[in-house]
């Protein structure tokens, strides 16, 4: 306690009584005890109040960082409508362009038919380039399953070898 000795404590215990006197020493005692329990009681309030008011802080900060990803994403929202209404307006225009032609102004259906050839090989090739790894996965997860099965058969296999073994043992004890 405060870097206090038992003889340093009983020095300043025989220099209180003789100061104060007996008769007073109790109600010192008492009193000094009371404003240091005040004091303790001061210091954590002041405490707790500090504490309450740093999660405060710590709150605030959060929310105005939750904030800040709202306003963003709401940023982005507004920047992807954006995008979509003008896409929607290009789309509007092109269907009135292409309204607008006549049929005398195609001669030839024959630049269509090359679109919407080149537009199916396209796909097919999107259509296979995702194939290709779905095969080789369903591959090796075929692999897989024959190399358990296999292995769970000879685990079969050798659990009845391993009871033959031992019933041949049991019959020439006998």
């Amino acid at each position: 306690m405060f870097g206090l000795g038992f003889t340093e404590i009983l020095l300043i215990a025989v220099l209180a009584l003789l100061f104060i006197g007996p008769d007073k020493l109790p109600d010192t005692m008492k009193t000094i005890a009371r404003t240091l329990g005040k004091i303790k009681r001061a210091l954590d309030d002041t405490k707790s109040t500090l504490e309450q008011e740093l999660k405060v802080d710590e709150l605030r900060a959060e929310i105005m960082q939750y904030k800040s990803e709202l306003d963003k994403a709401k940023n982005d929202l507004q920047a992807f409508k954006n995008v979509a209404n003008n896409e929607i307006e290009s789309v509007k225009k092109s269907a009135q362009i292409e309204s607008s032609f006549k049929p005398n102004d195609i001669n030839d259906d024959k630049l269509f038919d090359d679109l919407f050839e080149d537009a199916e090989a396209e796909f097919e090739a999107l259509e296979n380039s995702i194939k290709e790894p779905k095969k080789e996965i369903a591959n090796k997860e075929n692999i897989k399953s024959n190399k358990d099965a296999k292995e769970s058969s000879e685990k079969k296999e050798d659990k009845k070898s391993n009871q033959n073994s031992f019933k041949h043992l049991d019959r020439e004890d006998v």
